[in-house]
């Protein structure tokens, strides 16, 4: 996996290199009539993408993923500092009471 990850990469790399030389090189058109070089043709391919557009998009969902992990997790924190002050002021032991719990109440369930 990090092999691929290494070579897409490097495919990316390139291939935005080679995009940036091709945009830079001068652009001469001597007729009107002549069709449009390749490299033309893809500028302005390139030119009429909604990039802006996906960019944003791509910001917001990452804006509100990002903001809805640090919630989950402050709320996780939240929870476990709960559960360490009810074992703390307890004095039991860290999770030996719940798990107890559970297999009484599931052999309790078995036995009826």
């Amino acid at each position: 996996m990090y092999s691929f990850l290494l070579q897409l990469t490097f495919v990316t790399g390139l291939s935005i290199m080679v995009f940036i030389m091709l945009r830079s090189l001068p652009r001469v058109s001597t007729e009107d009539d002549v069709e449009p070089s390749l490299t033309a043709r893809f500028a302005d391919f390139l030119n009429r993408l909604p990039l802006h557009h996906v960019d944003e998009r791509i910001n917001g969902f990452l804006f509100k993923f990002l903001r809805r992990t640090r919630v989950f997790m402050l709320k996780l924190d939240n929870r476990l500092v709960r559960e360490l002050d009810r074992v703390k002021k307890n004095g039991e032991q860290v999770g030996t009471n719940s798990v107890q719990e559970m297999i009484d109440h599931v052999q309790g369930e078995k036995g009826e």
